[in-house]
């Protein structure tokens, strides 16, 4: 537990020897003093700004005057004060706890009891307002709002105001007394709450240092990890160029082949072309020579009936002239000439018969052969028709490669054509990344400086 009050108005202080004056009396001398004299504010050495403020109240030296005059009046209802006070504080649920958590109420009622008495003192000096800064941050430690504060000081002053119109019949003289008292409470008042204000940005101040530690350590920390990211980004972004240049040096490569193999392919199907016409002119030659085959069998089978024929002419010759022999030995030296003839033309017949026999034989064995050709060029035909039909094929195929070829190689420029500007703009972001790291860096050293 606190060893002082939470509020104020509560701490104690060495109370004043009584003024013999009666309250009334009192006031009606410090009237005549202030009507016959020029006023005299109050002033603290060395606290020019709470000069200014005490003379803004218009406090002066006779209302400090006039409050010890009234100081006896005051110890007369300090009970009376005393239980109005903190009737009204402890019907406060929240004040009322924090009583119970820092102090107790007979504690407190003593306190403010030597509270009031030192405000009726009128000894405003260093050490009274010591107290007064003293009460306001112990005020902010238990957790008083300057609400309740001001609450509370505002009910003191209502039981003053009831004492003084108690103690006091003169309508004027309770004024004047009101005034009074109600400029030390103000007093006390700016005192207090001034002292919360300090306390308040001295908070915020250390909070402020907290935080701002908490970030420059925090963006340390981030600025350090992002140069070393940016750095490892650069590295990987270097990396990712070579690599590109090397993907983009197998893309011209490739590229450069796939046009000889587009030029060869072309080539090809020209040469396929040429040869598709050889072999239609072959084809047509030996369409031509089965022809010839065919009338040259057709001759043979007519040599063949011609041969046939003299054979059976030269047949007929040889009976003949072997009649003629005989019926030559009939008619004896007479037809001996005739025999000789008969003779001549049997040897005649026999020779006709002889190479017919041959030509038959020949034209035989060339309708054999003329057969067999025939038979060889119907092979060469089919083999002919049939490498037209693979060569119209293979052109159709070359033709479609030659297509496909140059759409590849239409594809694999265009693929080149991006890769250079990825690569222009991967540059880029490695440029970006290494002014990032700058930017980084340069973030970093700014933080430390903070």
């Amino acid at each position: 537990m606190l060893g002082k009050c939470p509020f104020g108005f509560m701490h104690s202080l060495v109370p004043q020897k009584n003024d013999e004056k009666s309250l009334p009396a009192l006031i009606k001398d410090t009237n005549s003093r202030l009507y016959s004299a020029t006023t005299s504010y109050h002033s603290l050495e060395g606290h020019e700004e709470l000069n200014e403020q005490m003379k803004m109240i218009d406090l002066t030296e006779e209302d400090l005057s006039l409050l010890r005059g009234m100081k006896p009046a005051v110890e007369r209802n300090i009970e009376y004060i005393i239980e109005q006070f903190y009737n009204t504080v402890l019907g406060v649920g929240k004040l009322e706890q924090i009583i119970i958590e820092h102090s107790s109420i007979d504690r407190l009622k003593n306190t403010l009891r030597d509270h009031i008495i030192e405000i009726f003192d009128g000894n405003v000096d260093g050490k009274y307002i010591a107290k007064r800064l003293i009460i306001a941050n112990i005020h902010k430690k238990v957790g008083l709002e300057p609400k309740w504060y001001l609450s509370a000081f505002q009910n003191l002053q209502n039981v003053f105001i009831q004492v003084i119109y108690k103690e006091i019949n003169n309508d004027l003289d309770r004024v004047k007394g009101v005034q009074t008292v109600t400029k030390l409470l103000n007093l006390e008042q700016q005192l207090v709450l001034e002292a919360y204000e300090k306390e308040n940005i001295r908070e915020k101040e250390e909070q402020y240092k907290i935080v701002k530690n908490e970030l420059k350590q925090k963006i340390a920390e981030f600025s350090g990890e992002l140069v070393d990211l940016s750095i490892d980004t650069n590295a990987s972004v270097e990396q990712l160029v070579a690599s590109s240049n090397e993907v983009n040096t197998s893309f011209q490569r490739t590229a450069a082949s796939a046009l000889e193999s587009q030029e060869m392919a072309i080539d090809g199907r020209e040469q396929l072309s040429d040869l598709s016409g050889q072999i239609n002119r072959i084809y047509e030659s030996t369409n031509e020579m089965e022809l010839s085959v065919e009338e040259l069998s057709k001759s043979s089978k007519q040599i063949q009936k011609i041969v046939s024929a003299v054979q059976d002419i030269a047949n007929q010759t040889k009976i003949l002239s072997l009649n003629a022999t005989i019926e030559a030995a009939r008619a004896g030296e007479h037809v001996k000439g005739f025999s000789i003839v008969a003779q001549e033309v049997s040897r005649l017949a026999e020779e006709t018969k002889s190479t017919v026999v041959l030509i038959g034989e020949l034209t035989n064995k060339s309708g054999k052969l003329s057969e067999q050709v025939v038979k060889e060029i119907r092979t060469v035909q089919e083999l002919t028709k049939s490498g037209k039909l693979h060569s119209i094929e293979t052109s159709r195929i070359f033709s479609d490669i030659v297509n496909s070829m140059q759409s590849s190689t239409q594809e694999i420029v265009t693929v080149e054509e991006e890769i250079k500007l990825l690569i222009h703009t991967i540059e880029g972001i490695g440029s970006t990344t290494a002014q990032t790291a700058a930017s980084a860096e340069y973030f970093k050293t700014a933080t430390d400086s903070l």
